[in-house]
């Protein structure tokens, strides 16, 4: 059972790319590079579902997205969505993000992202999320453990 605030933060598509994850929060500069956006938010389940841009400059001698690429897409899901969670009072920093890929992120098409928060403590937390092509087929996991540090805004 995690244990999670009261009530998350919801974090949307308009205040994320205004610059904000959540009022007070500035969005992290990264996202910006991944050309991130918010695709929707269940602030009561703590999951958040992004997508994000595949460009040719990701791309890697294979003609799909480079790895770094696709575990920044991941960390750049799951980080949001702790501080969401966390109503802004918390950030992650990552202690481990394993990655696990299943097929080739294409180059082109947006892909999807969806994290969920597997269980939080007062000091740890555990997330995990999925990357999907527009059909819904899973191409990589990844598996986050980050130090929940307080948020200075």
């Amino acid at each position: 059972m995690s244990k999670l605030p009261l009530a998350s933060v919801q974090i949307t598509a308009e205040s994320f790319a205004d610059g904000q994850v959540i009022d007070g929060f500035r969005r992290p500069a990264c996202s910006v590079t991944l050309d991130a956006r918010v695709e929707r938010h269940d602030a009561q389940a703590n999951v958040l579902r992004m997508s994000f841009a595949t460009p040719p400059e990701y791309a890697n001698p294979g003609g799909t997205v480079q790895g770094g690429f696709i575990s920044a897409m991941l960390d750049d899901t799951m980080g949001p969505l702790v501080v969401s969670a966390t109503a802004g009072t918390k950030f992650p920093v990552s202690t481990d993000l394993h990655t696990t890929f299943f097929k080739s992120v294409p180059i082109g098409p947006r892909c999807i992202v969806e994290a969920r928060i597997d269980r939080m403590g007062g000091s740890t937390v555990f997330t995990s999320a999925l990357i999907m092509n527009e059909n819904g087929d899973i191409l990589a996991r990844g598996i986050h453990t980050a130090r929940l540090v307080d948020a200075t805004r």
